[in-house]
């Protein structure tokens, strides 16, 4: 990963563990109102709930993708691309157009389409100008799952020269089966 990758994942981690604790402290709070039983009650619904909802999500995600594949449209995978990364590669990227340099990322759909990687941004950013980024054969890919839920990765693309491309992706193992990789690290 490109410590920029590592940052985001950093915060990413910090987000999730800041949310854990606040958690926890707002479930000891009632429990001292309320008392534990309904405390404790409370907090198993309201997680029930939130892994019921994020299951049907991500069900759904699958699903639409296994009709697209039934239909013949290539394989593809929510993705994310840096904005940096989107402008070092040639991708006009949105937002201001100052000397700043440009940080967050860019959604979009990442498809392979004749052994070449594409990355699409939303309907959104396309009516922005947003422009597509292709990545031929000569990229080495690498992908990484990341801990977390809704099984989410990263994939690094290499290129002789030292030109690296960062992405965050859906479906790591899925990625990696269709690129042929030996096992997704």
């Amino acid at each position: 990963m490109t410590e920029y990758a590592r940052e985001r994942e950093l915060r990413r981690r910090s987000r999730s563990l800041l949310g854990v604790l606040y958690l926890t402290t707002m479930s000891a709070l009632l429990a001292v109102k309320v008392g534990w039983v309904a405390a404790l009650a409370g907090l198993v619904s309201v997680l029930v709930v939130v892994y019921a909802v994020f299951t049907v999500i991500v069900w759904r995600d699958g699903r639409a993708e296994a009709r697209r594949r039934a239909a013949g449209a290539a394989p593809s995978w929510p993705a994310q691309l840096p904005v940096a990364v989107a402008q070092q590669l040639g991708a006009k990227a949105p937002g201001r157009h100052s000397r700043q340099q440009e940080v967050g990322e860019l959604l979009g759909r990442l498809s392979l389409v004749d052994g070449e990687l594409r990355w699409e941004p939303r309907e959104a950013d396309r009516k922005r100008a947003v422009g597509p980024v292709v990545w031929d054969r000569s990229w080495s890919p690498e992908v990484t799952p990341l801990w977390g839920p809704g099984s989410q990765g990263h994939l690094r693309l290499t290129r002789a020269g030292g030109i690296v491309a960062d992405l965050w992706i859906r479906h790591p193992a899925d990625l990696s089966r269709v690129l042929g990789l030996s096992g997704a690290r």
